[in-house]
């Protein structure tokens, strides 16, 4: 007879990238609507400001469609913003019942870190993870989506500022 340890979920996907450019060029590439929707999804509203609302809808058929479905995200909140540096919100799966186990409250931190004159550490961490999520936000989709999100940030920014 032997004893096996269980195995712990995982509760947080980490990545990052270097992006040739300034913290103040990648701050507003997050921050700002315009220059979020030319890099992000099909549509962002983000009220930059701690307790503002980001909204983020990625429509199917598109570039941004999460398993062949339309992916809404509208109970994000901005609980943490210090310019240039890190912007820290929670977000939900809106399509699903609100379920602390199944559906939790995740949160999506971006650290913005200057290492040399126009080269910037970007780090991307979603956290809150139980192992138990259903549905379209998972921590598989994050470990897929984290790495093509810092690409698209990084072709955005690259040589500006």
């Amino acid at each position: 007879m032997s004893i096996k340890d269980e195995e712990q979920p995982q509760t947080e996907v980490r990545k990052s990238i270097v992006i040739e450019s300034t913290p103040e060029v990648i701050f507003k590439a997050i921050t700002n609507q315009s220059e979020l929707t030319s890099w992000l999804p099909d549509l962002s509203i983000p009220e930059p400001r701690i307790g503002g609302k980001i909204s983020i809808v990625c429509h199917k058929g598109t570039r941004w469609e999460v398993n062949n479905e339309t992916k809404i995200l509208d109970k994000d909140y901005i609980k943490e913003l210090i310019p240039n540096k890190r912007i820290s919100f929670t977000s939900r799966n809106v399509t699903l019942p609100e379920d602390p186990e199944t559906n939790p409250e995740y949160t999506e931190t971006w650290n913005i870190e200057e290492i040399d004159h126009n080269k910037t550490k970007v780090e991307l961490i979603q956290s809150g993870f139980t192992g138990k999520e259903k549905g379209m936000i998972r921590f598989k989709d994050a470990q897929m989506g984290l790495p093509i999100l810092l690409d698209q940030l990084a072709k955005y920014c690259k040589g500006r500022g």
